[in-house]
């Protein structure tokens, strides 16, 4: 029990920090979404600044890599104590 509220610790704690990190990467790579934009035609940045996809992209390439390296981390200290056991 006390395992799993520690994984779901990790993971929220994961989830969330990566939200302020990927808004301002999202926000100092406006020059490239301008560039997408122009080059593509696909429509990312606005008045306001980036779409919503880019935010959320950026998101997601942040906590992909992040919960891989966790769960990966995970299984191999399951591992490591069957082997003990």
């Amino acid at each position: 029990m006390q395992r799993s509220i520690r994984i779901l610790f990790v993971t929220s704690a994961v989830l969330l920090i990566f939200v302020p990190l990927s808004f301002f990467i999202t926000i100092f790579l406006t020059p490239l979404w301008s560039f997408i934009e122009s080059f593509i035609g696909l429509e990312s940045i606005g008045h306001s600044g980036p779409a919503d996809w880019c935010f959320i992209f950026m998101y997601m390439l942040f906590v992909v890599p992040g919960l891989i390296l966790i769960f990966k981390k995970i299984l191999k200290a399951k591992e490591i104590k069957k082997e003990n056991v």
